[in-house]
């Protein structure tokens, strides 16, 4: 325990971002970043002492419930995980665990560690990578105004980093389009605008 109290000193001292304590099964460790939908993780960056951060890494992969500080947190069930491992200079164990992309999903999560990032461009990189509906740049603020008002866009939980949840509904995005591009609000920039029959390949202009 001294070595961990030792680690986790070390922490504090070294890193200028606010950390917060993570527990599990009597392992301490501090977090420095996460991203939780609702209890859910999507990411967490945790370190500390190799043994505390590799009992508390097993205690989130094999589905049970660990204390964030104030918040009592799991992987989503139906999700896969991946982690990152490395050991830094001072001895203490960094690690990342992110939720994985599922190609299957209408549900994504766009993460990243600029704050300066507005939603909307997190929302339109979502779209040109997980949607088959084709896009054009210069709709991003019609894109994203309009997945405010359908409620596809959600706030996270997060720490240390920023991220938004997002509902992705190739069918309801493509008569939309459809529907605004007859009315004139948008932009032409394709000669057809498909409305049901996609490939699964994004598109951009």
């Amino acid at each position: 325990m001294k070595a961990h109290r030792q680690a986790n000193n070390e922490i504090a001292r070294n890193t200028p971002s606010v950390l917060i304590p993570i527990q599990a099964e009597g392992f301490n460790a501090y977090v420095d970043a996460f991203a939780l939908a609702e209890q859910w993780l999507v990411f967490i960056s945790l370190a500390g002492h190799k043994d505390a951060v590799k009992a508390i890494k097993a205690t989130l992969l094999t589905n049970h419930w660990v204390n964030v500080g104030v918040y009592d947190i799991c992987l989503l069930p139906g999700r896969k995980y991946g982690t990152i491992v490395r050991t830094l200079p001072s001895g203490i164990t960094h690690t990342a665990i992110f939720m994985k992309g599922d190609a299957q999903s209408q549900v994504h999560y766009a993460l990243t560690a600029n704050p300066g990032i507005p939603d909307a461009d997190l929302y339109f990189r979502t779209v040109i990578t997980h949607s088959a509906v084709p896009v054009h740049c210069g709709w991003k603020t019609w894109l994203y105004k309009r997945a405010l008002k359908k409620k596809e866009i959600e706030p996270l939980t997060v720490q240390g980093v920023h991220g938004i949840k997002v509902s992705v509904d190739d069918e309801s995005l493509a008569e939309d389009i459809s529907a605004s591009l007859n009315k004139g609000t948008l932009k032409k920039a394709f000669a057809t605008v498909p409305l049901l029959h996609f490939t699964k390949t994004s598109s951009r202009v």
